[in-house]
Order: structure tokens, then C-alpha cells, then sequence
């Protein structure tokens, strides 16, 4: 039984308006950059959901988390812009103590009604060995709220929405190849934004590391660069033996 043809996964880029949840300020950069940066030119909406306020990610004994917040921030916005993001959202979780559902679901299932995306994207929290627990935790909460959006008595002061799919980035399992050869210096350029988050040398690795990684990810499908991505929609996603293979 071939069951993408029974229930199909519809393509990534085949939605209008885009809500992308990241628990940290670099993470969508980092791992679907060269996607935000395609559907920006294409004239689709996306808004970024900054789940933690980075208060944590530093190694820098000088620093304090309150400056840490206000500068993860404005780097965020900033490389936001260059992304083409249209709106950019911060909820108050502090960085490392992202809840496991409960708290993040209804947070995220209320901006999806507040939105009214067709698609969101999320990390994979199928990953294996992610040891972070604000990564793990952002993606269970997204996939957890698209079984409550669009159930009416859940959160009922607000009207359920419907989502299309949701597109896991930083994902070991993928099922769709995004094309960012022509996207990849302005994703590089973005991530540079980031100078909280760097030494010289260690920017220069990530870029590196970003660099060989797209190349090896395209050279498998066809592309020079490429980012992967796992789509599923909602019925994938509850008591569904088959989604790990689709």
C-alpha cells in the first residue's frame, strides 16, 4: 500500500501565510533560513514566533540576562527584516524552561488563531539525541497544537482554525528538499546578524558547517543547496503507525 498516495503530504511552498515557531532567536535561521527567504520573494506571509528570550546563550561572564534579552532581541529583529518576515512574535518563556506542552500548546494554539496560518514550521522533536529541551519542547507543543486548533472547546473564547500542515525543520527524517542555492548567501548573511552569539571563529564554522551540510543535502536530490524539511498534516500526526516512512 502506497499510503503518500492515500492521504498525501502537500508541498511546502504550497500554502499563502506561514507561522514559524523557534524556541531560540537564531533557530529559523539556522535551519529553514533558505525557506523563509524563498517564500519572501514569493509573496507569502510568514510570521516568526520566538518562543524563549534567550537569557541563557552566553559563555561571556560579563554579561547579564537582561542585557542578554535585549540584545538577542534586537539581533532578532533585525535579522527577521532581512529574512522578509513580515510579523515577528516574542511570548515571555525564559530560556531553558520552555514547558513540555501544556502551557507552550495553548500559547501556540492561540497565535494559530490569532494568525490563521495554513502551515507552521517547528524543529523535529523526533530528532534523535537533541539533548535541549527548549528544541524538544517547541516541536511537541506545535505538533500537540494541531490536535487542539481546531476543536472549539478547547480555549473556546477564541474560533478554532484549521491548519494544512506543519513542516519540521532540524529533522533526521525528511520527506521534501527545498532548493536554497540562490537564498544560501543571504541565509549566511543573516545568520551573521547573530554576533551575540559568536566569536569570529565560530561564525566562521557555523557558516562552514551551513555551507557543506546544504551542499551535501542538494548533491542527494538534484540540487546544488538544499534544506530538508519532514511535512505531515494533522492526520499524520494521531495514532498513525505509518508517519515515520511517509
Amino acid at each position: 500500500m502506497n499510503w503518500n498516495e492515500f492521504l498525501p503530504v502537500p508541498h511546502i511552498d504550497s500554502a499563502q501565510k506561514y507561522v514559524v515557531f523557534q524556541p531560540h532567536s537564531d533557530d529559523a535561521v539556522w535551519f529553514a533560513g533558505g525557506l523563509l527567504l524563498k517564500l519572501a520573494k514569493a509573496g507569502k506571509e510568514v510570521t516568526l514566533v520566538t518562543m524563549t528570550d534567550g537569557c541563557l546563550g552566553t559563555t561571556d561572564v560579563s554579561m547579564t540576562r537582561e542585557r542578554l534579552v535585549a540584545i538577542r532581541k534586537d539581533e532578532d529583529q533585525r535579522a527577521g527584516e532581512a529574512m522578509g518576515v513580515v510579523k515577528h512574535l516574542y511570548l515571555p518563556f525564559h530560556d531553558g524552561s520552555l514547558p513540555h506542552c501544556g502551557e507552550t500548546t495553548a500559547a501556540m494554539v492561540h497565535i494559530i488563531r490569532q494568525e490563521k496560518p495554513e502551515a507552521i514550521l517547528a524543529p523535529d522533536p523526533w530528532l534523535t539525541y537533541e539533548a535541549h529541551q527548549d528544541h524538544l519542547n517547541c516541536g511537541w507543543s506545535a505538533a500537540d497544537s494541531l490536535i487542539y486548533c481546531n476543536l472549539p472547546l478547547y480555549l473556546p473564547e477564541l474560533p478554532p482554525h484549521d491548519v494544512r500542515f506543519i513542516a519540521f525543520y532540524l529533522t533526521s527524517r525528511p520527506n521534501q528538499f527545498v532548493d536554497i542555492t540562490a537564498e544560501t548567501e543571504a541565509k549566511l548573511a543573516a545568520l551573521s546578524l547573530y554576533r551575540s552569539q559568536f566569536t569570529p571563529e565560530t561564525l566562521q564554522m557555523a557558516i562552514e558547517y551551513l555551507a557543506l551540510k546544504s551542499a551535501d543535502v542538494g548533491a542527494s536530490h538534484g540540487m546544488k543547496m538544499a534544506e530538508a524539511f519532514k511535512v505531515l498534516t494533522p492526520l499524520h500526526l494521531h495514532t498513525s503507525v505509518d508517519s515515520e516512512f511517509i
